[in-house]
């Protein structure tokens, strides 16, 4: 929290962060208690590490393999491949552009499944204000596209 200011003003985050270990021990216990041993592995330790290796894999090869669309300060990229195994993250580039999107896949054909879960969940209300992309950015990248071709 003393990093990030702004998440200190949501108590729950507030609470995650001093006890952030009880959620995990809570789950693996709720998991084994429910499903036993094949549970506990697959459905907590083995759906955890592949999340962790999801992550991994976006901050270290989505800033080696793909495409370079917009000019950021990093090496970024846009990687299909890694967009369908993350739902949506391996447009990393576009991320790096405007990170204050809640889509990631900015264009037709960039498929990015996290968001569109996020525009089932707002029309649910269950989320709300979802953050898109500028015409000004979207604007940019088509030009950048169009420069490429």
């Amino acid at each position: 929290m003393k990093r990030v200011k702004d998440l200190a003003k949501y108590p729950e985050l507030r609470w995650l962060d001093k006890y952030w270990l009880i959620v995990p021990v809570v789950s693996s216990f709720l998991v084994w208690s429910l499903w036993g041993w094949p549970g506990l592995f697959i459905g907590f330790a083995a759906s955890r590490v592949l999340v962790w290796h999801s992550t991994f894999l976006v901050n270290s090869l989505a800033h080696v393999w793909g495409k370079r669309r917009f000019k950021t300060r990093d090496d970024s990229r846009n990687n299909l491949w890694i967009a369908l195994a993350t739902m949506g993250e391996g447009w990393h580039n576009n991320h790096h552009r405007y990170m204050n999107s809640a889509r990631m896949g900015f264009y037709r054909g960039e498929v990015d499944l996290t968001y569109y879960v996020l525009l089932g969940l707002e029309k649910l209300g269950i989320v709300w204000n979802l953050k898109g992309v500028p015409e000004r950015v979207l604007e940019e990248g088509r030009e950048a596209d169009a420069r490429a071709r």
